[in-house]
């Protein structure tokens, strides 16, 4: 007899490729393969009844060092599945550049595919999320591209992956494994988060329920407020003796009477809004029996931020059906729904870059509490409604008799993004401004697998896997933004006498594939596999549609081929892969040959939309660069090759893996001549390579069952080599976006002057031929900056920057410890990053006053916590600010500082409620609480993409949090 959920089981973990031979499955996954076989061939009862058991249920995690520990999950506040995965597998690092609720955050596994110049490449490097089987579709990069500044995208600007309904995942898998990935294709280029939810039977009726409720408050302690007449004094340092301070400072620093700005401060009591309590409540029940059965699950959760009345909140529903109408056929449907809501931060960076319209920025917000309140009050008729609605799920057929197994099934994926903004005229100097944006994301797939097994003798097997595809994404907007409307009434373009602008516009992509797979297997001695595959897309240019990617892996059991007598060793594993993998292009626009998109046919400061194929003289220069024709596939080339082991009959495990992955054919923006009228070019031949280590150790390191005792521990450590390996056209150098790559340099350093303090006198000012140093032409004098001169001309140019430090961190890792005693549990994890350097770009707007307050840009903003002094060093030298040669520009080593840290991310005490029938567990659990870290900012995690702390992010809080798991 067969059950409902075998078969689904196999479609959960590879969608398209059933065989397996030669991966890291579980032998229970490989058997529920052939389970109509299995079931009889005479085996005991007791083994049919256990096999069920194990078919019934999604594929759970792999058990290695690639998956998550879900009990933590379950117990932690934190609402997104990137904050739950930080420490929790070797070579995945987490940045989490701001501690606002459902904002995006970015994931790195094994390095970076692309240099990080703009939003967009951050977006270009995200390993693809699957939840049961659907890849999670993101926002394209036109909503990073519509608007000058890349601060946020358009819309919401939400981390979709905050709302995934978290208490119902059953595992969570991190795929890095070459072959893996090539079986899913282009979208696991950056590697893939495998998740499976609870599903269906599972031995009777199943009710859960769990909630928690979490205080939280702010991580950086007490806030130091200061006031006009702190920065009077902090600038006053920056002037030569005897000067007029008055003649240069801006005028909310000269009336030493005005009590809104040299009062009493009081700003952050309004601001900060800690400590918080916020919720998390879920149930869901299960029925049926093998033949049909059902899961239904819903959920709340909310999430305060530590400041800004900044919070988000979800509602999730789930079901989940598998039937089996006839013999051998499985039937099974998953439905997922999301409704998430947020509340944004209130800026005045974010605020203008949504506008696109800088009013005056020389004074900035009063820091006294009657000054900021009255600015809050102007914002209580503001409007800021950030919504999302995500649908997502598959209909799945599968039949197996006995070797032959085949499948269909349409997957989907539905998420749509509104905004709705307005300021009034009281807070943007008489006039008023509102924008309305609506999208929708849509991905759709249908796809078929046929598999045949052929078993030989002596334990000889052999299968054979033919899958294919078709997937369609669609990425629609429209985004309206009106000014200067008639009153503050209207609070939508739809009405109010805005001068209005509209765009509209969207990306549909077509992609296909197809594939064979042929897997050996002889015993459990050794596996082998290799794959043939040709993906087709529309993002490139017409010739160029289809790319061949084969892979290939081999596995070879040393303990039992070679080592069966040796006791102490449980398991002993040798494993490699290869694998070609396409990378898709971040917009189709790069396919579509030439193109215009410039600002100078428009109003200052105003991008205007591109257009394909038309006049490209009529429009120069050309903000976005020139597209040539011919573009094709960029690609991957991954290596992967370890041991695995266990030792002392499984109670000590040690995994280490060694790979490389090249990624080839990138396209780049190359200088060129100005006289071609536009600012780059974009050229394929980039290549970069990353090499590394990880390293997973897992032990019991106490075990006495019959005292109740178990200690347990678990570390994972990662090492990553970048390299820029080459360039087009043989370039060696190329300097793009003001950063510089350089072939066998990694491709995160930062550009910059060295800094080596400062002329004391004009006779320590070095000369040649008679001439003091310049910089852009301006001599050096005392009181100017000491920059190294590199090229030896005697002038400080671009030509003496240097490459140095890392965005990204070499060196990343985990290590977490379990105590339990009985019915109680005392758990602690940690995590780390080192090896890197961020750019201290707050301190620059805090010592660059003298541009900074001349200039109408975002760098200019100065926000309610710039009245807050504890994250600037003080220890940097004072530089003659009147002086030309600008002392105190971003681009120098001065505010690079090393940001390497440790986290204790949790401490956890749990216990069992002893109870007949049902299961019933509680807990406390402290997050977040303590960094061990040289960086002078407020939290060395608040560091952007890029590498440039900008002191925008706000502070990841430390919390508390009382919760139940309950199920019967």
């Amino acid at each position: 007899m067969l059950y409902a959920g075998s078969a689904y089981c196999m479609n959960y973990r590879y969608p398209l490729s059933q065989s397996d031979a030669g991966s890291s499955v579980t032998s229970y996954r490989k058997e529920a393969l052939r389970n109509d076989t299995l079931l009889k061939d005479g085996t005991k009862k007791r083994e049919k009844q256990d096999f069920l058991q194990e078919a019934q249920k999604p594929c759970k995690a792999l058990g290695l060092p690639d998956s998550v520990d879900m009990m933590g999950v379950y117990r932690s506040p934190y609402i997104s599945l990137q904050q739950n995965l930080k420490g929790q597998v070797p070579g995945l690092y987490i940045q989490e550049p701001s501690g606002e609720p459902g904002t995006q955050q970015a994931m790195f596994l094994r390095g970076t595919s692309v240099p990080l110049f703009s939003k967009v490449d951050a977006m270009s490097t995200q390993p693809a999320v699957y939840v049961n089987g659907v890849p999670i579709i993101e926002n394209r990069a036109y909503s990073y591209s519509i608007k000058n500044n890349d601060v946020n995208p358009l819309g919401t600007a939400t981390n979709l992956l905050a709302g995934l309904h978290l208490a119902n995942i059953e595992s969570i898998e991190v795929i890095k494994d070459p072959y893996e990935l090539a079986k899913l294709g282009p979208l696991a280029a950056n590697g893939a988060i495998w998740i499976v939810t609870r599903d269906g039977y599972r031995g009777g009726p199943n009710v859960t329920v769990d909630a928690s409720l979490t205080a939280s408050m702010a991580s950086n302690g007490d806030v130091r407020m200061t006031n006009a007449n702190d920065e009077r004094n902090f600038r006053a340092g920056f002037y030569p003796e005897g000067t007029d301070l008055d003649r240069y400072l801006p005028a909310y620093l000269k009336d030493r009477t005005d009590p809104m700005f040299f009062g009493v401060p009081g700003w952050a009591e309004d601001y900060y809004n800690t400590p918080q309590l916020q919720y998390n409540v879920n149930a869901s029940v299960a029925g049926g029996k093998g033949i049909a059965n059902y899961l239904f699950a819903i959920g709340t959760a909310t999430n305060e931020g530590m400041a800004d009345n900044t919070d988000y909140s979800k509602y999730n529903i789930d079901f989940y059906l598998n039937m089996m109408p006839v013999k051998g056929l499985t039937v099974s449907t998953i439905l997922q729904a999301t409704k998430a809501s947020r509340s944004r931060n209130n800026t005045l960076r974010d605020r203008y870059a949504e506008m696109e319209y800088f009013p005056s920025l020389s004074t900035p917000l009063p820091p006294t509490q009657s000054g900021s309140g009255t600015y809050l009050s102007y914002l209580d008729d503001s409007k800021d409604d950030n919504d999302n609605i995500a649908l997502n799920g598959s209909l799945a057929l599968n039949y197996l008799w006995r070797a032959l197994r085949a499948g269909v099934s349409v997957k989907f994926d539905y998420e749509t993004d509104v905004r709705n903004a307005f300021w009034p005229t009281t807070v943007i100097e008489s006039m008023n401004f509102t924008s309305n944006y609506s999208a929708y994301n849509r991905r759709f797939i249908g796809d078929f697998y046929l598999g045949y097994d052929i078993d030989f003798t002596k334990g000889h097997k052999l299968s054979f896997d033919l899958k294919g595809a078709m997937e369609e994404d669609r990425f629609h907007y429209n985004y309206t933004r009106g000014y200067d409307g008639n009153d503050d009434m209207h609070k939508s373009t739809s009405g109010g006498g805005y001068k209005v602008t509209n765009f509209l516009d969207q990306e549909v992509l077509h992609f296909m594939n197809s594939s064979l797979n042929v897997g050996y297997r002889w015993r459990d001695y050794l596996s082998a596999g290799v794959m043939f595959r040709y993906d087709g897309v529309t993002s490139v240019h017409p010739n160029h549609k289809w790319l061949f990617t084969p892979a290939a892996n081999l596995n070879w059991n040393l303990k039992h081929s070679l080592m069966e007598n040796i006791s102490w060793i449980s398991d002993l594993a040798l494993f490699g892969s290869w694998a070609r993998i396409g990378r898709y292009l971040p917009s189709d626009r790069y396919g579509m040959g030439p193109q215009s998109t410039s600002e100078n046919i428009g109003w200052s400061g105003s991008w205007i939309s591109g257009s394909y194929n038309q006049y490209a003289t009529a429009t120069r220069p050309y903000t976005f660069g020139w597209i040539g024709f011919g573009v094709e596939w960029p690609y991957a080339d991954k290596a992967e090759w370890g041991i695995r082991s266990k030792w002392l009959k499984n109670r000590l495990s040690a995994d280490v893996s060694f790979y490389s992955n090249r990624d080839k054919n990138l396209l780049v923006k190359l200088p060129v001549a100005h006289e071609y009228g536009y600012d780059g070019q974009y050229k394929q031949g980039m290549e970069i390579t990353n090499r590394g280590v990880e390293l997973s150790l897992a032990g019991v390191l106490v075990n006495q069952p019959n005292d109740g005792w178990q200690w347990s521990v678990a570390a994972n450590f990662a090492f990553n080599h970048n390299e820029l390996s080459s360039l087009p056209d043989g370039l060696q150098q190329a300097e793009t976006d003001g950063r510089l790559l350089k072939v066998g340099e990694a491709v995160d350093r930062f550009y910059v002057l060295e800094n080596n303090g400062i002329y004391q006198s004009d006779a320590e000012v070095p000369v040649k031929d008679g001439r003091k140093m310049t910089v852009n032409g301006v001599e050096l004098k005392a009181g100017d900056p000491k920059w190294v001169d590199k090229n030896g001309d005697n002038k400080i140019t671009d030509e003496d920057k240097v490459l140095k430090g890392h965005s990204l961190p070499k060196y990343t890792g985990g290590f977490s410890t379990q105590l339990k005693f009985k019915r109680f549990d005392l758990g602690a994890s940690f995590f780390f990053a080192a090896g890197h350097s961020a750019m201290n770009y707050r301190a620059y707007q805090q010592y660059d006053f003298a541009t900074l307050d001349r200039g109408d840009n975002l760098a200019g903003a100065k926000e309610i916590f710039f009245w807050q002094s504890g994250n600037v060093p003080m220890d940097y030298p004072r530089y003659n600010v009147l002086s030309g040669v600008h002392p105190y520009r971003a681009d120098q080593d001065l505010y690079l500082e090393k940001v390497s840290y440790l986290k204790l991310r949790s401490v956890t005490l749990g216990y069992s409620v002893p109870t007949a029938k049902h299961s019933v567990y509680v807990y406390v659990s402290g997050n977040n609480l303590f960094t061990v870290t040289n960086f002078s900012g407020d939290d060395p995690e608040l560091v952007d993409f890029d590498g440039y702390y900008r002191g925008y992010g706000m502070g990841i809080p430390r919390s508390v949090t009382l919760g139940v798991r309950c199920s019967f």
